[in-house]
């Protein structure tokens, strides 16, 4: 009822929620002094209500009323994760960590090298692989922390332990977002001390441009033809490109046109009609280019081919963890929201960036 009255609508919320959804706090309270048999509630000022249930709250850890609130809340913020508009999980792997120590996964063995010929007579040759250590993972923990006050509950006011969880929530996964996108745009030195794009990683374009044929074929070609940390082909397949506000519109041209125009004004089978890769759009990509700068895009390989990125979380819990606290001299509830999570970039092949060009609102302009 709590999470109804503030705006959302929770799963499995039915009629016996929505007869409790027009009560207020103080309704609230009296309802739950009443049954836990405290006489004269319902004669009690809002100051005192308030007085009496923070006082059962620390003596009794079970009272009804900061239940209720715990479980609102909890409601609240679950609606609020699963609501928000982020774009980073359609193209990291979701990983999981026990605990917060750097993970250094260990070394990647070597291949063993082609079997050579023996003449008559002649001896084996000793063979002695190369192993190449992998990125290193770690979580953190980042979290907020919120209080329903004396004065928010004599004011009634509602949002505290509805809209404001759901917001702390969402800001959980926006803040994710917003940490993957930065490694993407700010380029830094990754697991083997480089430029995560450009150098031998050979996975950044010369010149920046727009959607064209050009340009995509060229990421294709420079995503699929990578090597391994030994040397040896491997199989990278161009599933899908990232990309900032306002190329969709070019790239939905690009691939559902059958023919496409020449440089001597003939019309040519186009080779990329339909080719199937999947596209992601994010403000993010715009706001970190900055006004007025280039915008670059990105084309990723399949994650089972070769995982980009990767999002870890403290044993595969990705919803925040929200718990009432008992903090000395302050007059209200309080309650700490956090998460553990840690972002790796796991194999820079994974990925081969456009530096782009400009882009412009001719209707803004």
């Amino acid at each position: 009822g709590l999470v109804m009255r503030g705006g959302l609508t929770p799963e499995g919320a039915g009629e016996g929620a929505r007869q409790f959804s027009a009560m207020s706090f103080r309704d609230m309270a009296i309802e739950c002094l009443e049954r836990d048999g405290v006489a004269g509630a319902r004669h009690m000022s809002s100051d005192e209500l308030f007085s009496t249930i923070m006082q059962r709250q620390y003596l009794t850890p079970t009272a009804a009323f900061p239940a209720i609130l715990d479980n609102a809340i909890e409601k609240a913020y679950v609606t609020g994760h699963k609501q928000v508009a982020v774009t980073f999980d359609q193209w990291t792997k979701k990983g999981t960590l026990s605990d917060f120590k750097v993970h250094d996964n260990n070394y990647l063995a070597g291949p063993i090298g082609d079997f050579e010929e023996v003449p008559e007579g002649g001896e084996l040759k000793h063979d002695r692989p190369v192993d190449a250590q992998l990125p290193t993972r770690q979580l953190k923990t980042y979290g907020k922390q919120f209080t329903l006050s004396r004065q928010a509950f004599i004011n009634d006011d509602i949002g505290l332990v509805t809209s404001i969880p759901a917001r702390h929530a969402a800001a959980a996964r926006r803040t994710i977002n917003r940490q993957c996108y930065g490694l993407l745009m700010k380029n830094p030195k990754i697991y083997d001390g480089k430029a995560l794009f450009g150098g031998d990683h050979k996975n950044l374009l010369n010149k920046g441009t727009g959607i064209t044929k050009e340009a995509v074929q060229a990421m294709i070609m420079a995503i699929s033809t990578q090597k391994d940390q030994f040397g040896q082909a491997i199989t990278i397949r161009p599933a899908m490109l990232v990309l900032p506000v306002g190329l969709g519109f070019d790239l939905f041209t690009l691939f559902n046109s059958p023919t496409i125009q020449t440089a001597d004004n003939t019309q040519a089978v186009n080779p990329l009609y339909r080719y199937g890769l999947e596209q992601v759009e994010d403000p993010e990509i715009n706001r970190l280019a900055g006004e007025g700068n280039p915008v670059p895009w990105f084309m990723l390989g399949a994650v089972e081919d070769t995982a980009f990125m990767e999002v870890d979380y403290l044993n595969g819990q990705e919803v925040p963890t929200i718990r009432r606290m008992e903090t000395a001299g302050q007059l209200g509830f309080v309650w700490d929201v956090y998460l553990d999570w840690g972002i790796s970039v796991m194999d820079f092949r994974g990925a081969v960036k456009n530096p782009g060009e400009k882009i412009v609102n001719t209707l803004l302009a």
